[in-house]
């Protein structure tokens, strides 16, 4: 299944899940076939995460997920209540909700366990994460790698916050493949408090 169907059926997923109401929303209005374009020069997007961030002004609609349009060698700046997270992304969603911006999830792709736990390390004490605790994944993904189960991928989930903004980082990597094997992050920064706190 190529990576846009698995990222949407994850999405849909979420939608059902977390935000009642929620549609996705792909092409249409100011989007291309791909999705919302929100990216500026030098493929990069900056938002403040510390005030509510309203749809109109964005440009985007008020109650949905939407697959937004990333281009190639993409960066993402969020600034947080402590700081400023940046990175690579190679996929993007955003909620909206009631006309404010819900949630930012982010995805991408580390070469392998290691390299995931060591961005998930450097990016702990930003999000408010357990840094000893990502670091483990390191271990998970060593068993992963030649696990002879009937599980298909293995996942994880660890759960911050910078202030106002909660977070969550999701790593995934297929089982039984080998040393080697690539780790897929999901990085959600869920800003919901911000917008009630300025309420």
């Amino acid at each position: 299944m190529p990576a846009r169907q698995v990222i949407l059926a994850v999405c849909v997923t979420l939608a059902l899940a977390a935000t009642a109401g929620c549609t996705v929303s792909v092409g249409g209005g100011d989007q291309d076939d791909e999705g919302t374009q929100l990216f500026g020069e030098g493929n990069s997007m900056q938002w403040d995460l510390t005030r509510p961030l309203e749809t109109e002004t964005l440009g985007l609609p008020s109650d949905q997920m939407v697959i937004v349009d990333v281009p190639e060698d993409a960066t993402v700046s969020l600034v947080l209540p402590s700081g400023t997270w940046s990175g690579r992304t190679e996929e993007m969603t955003v909620t909206t909700r009631h006309g404010y911006v819900d949630s930012v999830d982010l995805f991408w792709t580390e070469a392998d366990g290691q390299a995931a736990a060591d961005r998930m390390v450097a990016d702990a004490e930003l999000l408010g994460l357990d840094a000893a605790q990502v670091a483990g994944w390191a271990e998970t993904a060593k068993w992963a790698e030649t696990a002879d189960v009937n599980e298909t991928r293995a996942k994880d989930n660890f759960n911050g916050a910078n202030g106002e903004v909660s977070t969550a980082v999701k790593p995934s990597m297929a089982v039984g493949e080998g040393p080697g094997t690539p780790v897929r992050l999901w990085y959600l920064f869920y800003v919901r408090g911000v917008v009630e706190a300025a309420g």
